[in-house]
This record gives C-alpha cells, sequence and structure tokens, in this order.
C-alpha cells in the first residue's frame, strides 16, 4: 500500500480499494499505471505529497493506506 513507501520512490499505481476515494482521484488524473513519486511526507507521518506528471496530490496516510502499488522499475 502507498503509505508504506519512503519520499522519494517512484511506483505504479494499481488499484484504489476505496470507491469514493477512487472518484475523486480519478478526476484528478491518478489513474492506475500511472507512475507517481512520493515527494514529502510531513514530519509526523500525515499527509504525503505525490506527484502525477505535473500534479501535487495531498493526501491523507489513512487514504494512502487505500491505494495499491508497486514499485516503479528503474
Amino acid at each position: 500500500m502507498l503509505d508504506s513507501y519512503l519520499s522519494g520512490d517512484t511506483l505504479i499505481m494499481e488499484e484504489v480499494i476505496d470507491n469514493q476515494l477512487s472518484i475523486q482521484l480519478y478526476c484528478m488524473g491518478f489513474l492506475p499505471g500511472e507512475k507517481i513519486t512520493i515527494e514529502r511526507i510531513a514530519p509526523f507521518g500525515d499527509p504525503l505529497i505525490i506527484s502525477v506528471d505535473d500534479t501535487f496530490i495531498s493526501l491523507r496516510r489513512d487514504d494512502a493506506a487505500k491505494i495499491r502499488v508497486k514499485r516503479a522499475e528503474s
């Protein structure tokens, strides 16, 4: 899940396991198969800032735990 990775990791989004969250993220271009990068993690771990193409999205750690990702091949 997305919440288990570190700042600077580049990942591929596979699936959002929460229907409402998936609708919100899909509207912002956060789609399955997209390459994402964890840009920053706040000092206490919440929120995470991720980038998708040229867009930055801030996610709560609870929401990040609902996003299945895999490490991008370099």
